[in-house]
C-alpha cells in the first residue's frame, strides 16, 4: 500500500508488515476523530521507532498486488 501526502510525501507498507502470520504491524487511517471527520486524513504505522512513514493529509491511498516473478 502506497500513501502519498497532499505535500507529495510518500510512505510504502508491505502486506508482509501487516499479515497476522507475518509482521502484525497495526496500519491506522484515521478517518474520525472525537466522533466527527478530522480536517486530514492522517496514515499512522503503529510499532514504528520513529514517525517516518506516518502521512498528514492523505490524498491518495494505492493498494496493488505484486505477482511474484520468475
Amino acid at each position: 500500500m502506497l500513501a502519498v501526502g497532499a505535500d507529495g510525501y510518500r510512505a510504502l507498507v508491505a502486506y508482509g508488515e501487516i499479515a497476522p502470520g507475518s509482521g502484525n504491524r497495526g496500519v491506522i487511517l484515521a478517518v474520525e476523530q472525537d466522533g466527527a471527520p478530522p480536517a486530514r486524513l492522517r496514515l499512522v504505522v503503529t510499532g514504528e521507532v520513529t514517525d517516518g512513514r506516518d502521512v498528514n493529509d492523505v490524498v491518495e491511498l494505492d493498494v496493488v498486488r505484486v505477482e511474484p516473478t520468475g
